[in-house]
């Protein structure tokens, strides 16, 4: 039996565990999942910066609505920062049936920024730039909001994340034949 579909927004700092999060709650969960990247929208389809009124904004929003509108639960994960994602995710949340949760990965400066020198994008950006992408404190201030402490590994990031999440029952059944 279908549930509704979940709307699950996960958002922090760069090099906060976001996509991490959002891959394994995809892995998890099985078919019926879709995963919302701001970074693909904004970097790889539109090429685009992330300032206010982007055109990823808008694409985004559209995606989610779309992939709930079929029936699919709905992990949106980025930075989306509130100054310039805010009107679009409050409107998202405002509009989504339950059930709908808002993550926000709260992550001390200095891990973020251990974390980013040890994948490829920290040595063609120095941390003293990465620094300055980082935003203290930017949560999205709806209903409901859950910040966890990202700091520690993964697992226990999860942990406390599924737990809030509840259980959740597969939107669809696998079929091989509509991924060839």
């Amino acid at each position: 039996m279908e549930q509704c579909p979940r709307l699950v927004v996960v958002r922090g700092n760069a090099a906060s565990g976001k996509t991490s999060i959002a891959a394994e709650l995809q892995r998890e969960w099985g078919p019926g999942v879709a995963v919302i990247g701001q970074d693909h929208f904004r970097r790889v389809v539109l090429r685009e910066h992330d300032v206010p009124g982007a055109d990823n904004i808008g694409l985004i929003a559209h995606t989610v609505r779309y992939c709930a509108s079929i029936g699919l639960h709905v992990v949106l994960e980025g930075i989306l920062l509130a100054e310039h994602y805010g009107a679009m995710l409050r409107e998202l949340v405002a509009e989504h049936p339950r059930p709908t949760h808002v993550f926000y990965l709260d992550v001390p400066p200095e891990e973020t920024t251990r974390r980013h020198l040890a994948r490829p994008l920290g040595a063609v950006v120095p941390a003293e730039v990465f620094r300055e992408w980082c935003v203290d404190d930017d949560r999205l201030g709806v209903p409901g909001e859950v910040v966890l402490d990202g700091a520690p590994p993964l697992e226990i990031v999860l942990a406390a994340l599924r737990e809030h999440l509840g259980p959740l029952e597969p939107q669809r059944e696998p079929n091989p034949s509509r991924y060839l």
